[in-house]
């Protein structure tokens, strides 16, 4: 099937299936029934992107990256930062979060694709979503139509790859009847990655934003046990990243909005500073799972949110709504999360100045969060990448006892 092909299909679904309103009766459908098939392969059925030639970048230690994109609508900029940043232009494993496929407001590019062509990399792409709207917020306006109306996720590598899969996530939102309009669910990408004698397991989820951290925990745990599956044996090396979501709040409901406001203005700002960088349910479900979530984080934000500016705000009645922007003022009050996660099975994460590659005589770093990536004074994304380096000779080394 050509691309126009599969964008034109897409559209059909979209047309047949938008009059529904309630995902029940969508799913009991005639019309939902008639695609099943083809939705079951769109969303279980990774979409694989070979580069044409590729190799690593560095050969003595392997420099992974975790980054949500936010749908790769700043694209060349994305692009220019992995390809001539001083740190992430050396990662060789991308775990990355929200990338558009035919979108209006990414331009109706192939983000993924573009990605494989302009890193020289290898790209296994899972999408989420099948896209009803254009988006939020402002970009219901744009001028323009979706073609392949597809979001989702993606791991880039540089070094041959087996066994790709999708693994959908327990569901925690009813995207199909929110404002966004949008069929499928969260998902997480297995894939293994080949480095000289090591079968290194590979992994990037994206979790809830809009529900609770025990819904995320739930998630998390779809993905430790999609992990356990695949692995051999407990001792088999694994990396996995990405968007959980840790924002520690629970969301969704006019209720759960009202105890955020209640914890918001009736906490002092160094202590709420504090407690937004708690660990959810879903990291300690990682810890619980035998995974190093301390020597590969940094424990920086990764994001922040204005309170007037925070999705939820509309769901209040209207003098809570009042009551809670004259608190924060015009300026609003900025909260700030750690949103973003890597976190290994098996591995050592390295220390800066630890192991040099002889190639390019690039030293390893410290695990850290890169901020303030922009181009033309417009932020990249509203996540910062993190990052992590990997010895690889130690790996290789234990592969053969």
């Amino acid at each position: 099937m050509t691309a126009t092909d599969q964008f034109s299909a897409h559209q059909q679904i979209i047309a047949d299936l938008n009059g529904f309103t309630e995902f029940r009766e969508l799913r009991q459908a005639a019309a939902y029934q008639k695609h099943e098939k083809t939705l079951h392969k769109l969303f279980h059925s990774p979409h694989i992107y070979q580069a044409t030639a590729t190799a690593p970048r560095l050969r003595d230690f392997l420099r992974v990256v975790v980054w949500n994109i936010e749908r790769g609508t700043q694209l060349q900029g994305i692009i220019e930062a992995l390809n001539h940043h001083p740190i992430l232009r050396w990662a060789d494993l991308l775990l990355l979060n929200e990338l558009d496929i035919g979108m209006i407001r990414s331009g109706n590019r192939n983000v993924p694709q573009e990605l494989s062509q302009a890193l020289s990399a290898h790209v296994i792409y899972g999408a989420e979503y099948l896209e009803f709207t254009k988006g939020t917020g402002d970009e219901v306006n744009l001028p323009g139509d979706n073609q392949a109306a597809l979001h989702g996720n993606a791991i880039l590598t540089r070094y041959p790859f087996s066994d790709p899969q999708i693994v959908r996530l327990p569901r925690c939102e009813n995207n199909f009847e929110s404002a966004e309009k949008r069929l499928g669910e969260r998902l997480a990408i297995l894939v293994t990655i080949e480095i000289g004698n090591l079968h290194l397991l590979a992994v990037t989820a994206h979790l809830d934003v809009v529900n609770t951290p025990r819904c995320r925990a739930k998630q998390l745990r779809g993905v430790l046990e999609a992990i356990a599956k695949r692995q051999s044996n407990i001792s088999q090396k694994v990396l996995l990243g990405g968007d959980f979501n840790t924002h520690t709040f629970a969301r969704g409901t006019q209720f759960r909005a009202l105890k955020s406001v209640v914890r918001i203005f009736g906490t002092s700002r160094e202590r709420l500073a504090r407690s937004l960088m708690q660990r959810e349910p879903a990291i300690v479900e990682l810890v619980k799972a035998g995974f190093d979530i301390d020597n590969f984080n940094d424990n920086q934000p990764t994001s922040s949110s204005l309170v007037s500016a925070l999705d939820d705000k509309s769901s209040l009645p209207a003098p809570v709504r009042w009551w809670a922007m004259r608190r924060v003022g015009p300026e609003g009050l900025r909260l700030e999360f750690r949103l973003d996660w890597l976190a290994a099975r098996g591995l050592r994460a390295l220390k800066a100045g630890e192991a040099i590659d002889k190639s390019t005589g690039i030293e390893s770093v410290n695990p850290q969060t890169i901020k303030g990536l922009t181009m033309d004074d417009t932020p990249l994304s509203d996540h910062d990448p993190i990052v992590v380096d990997v010895k690889i000779k130690q790996i290789n080394e234990e592969a053969h006892q």
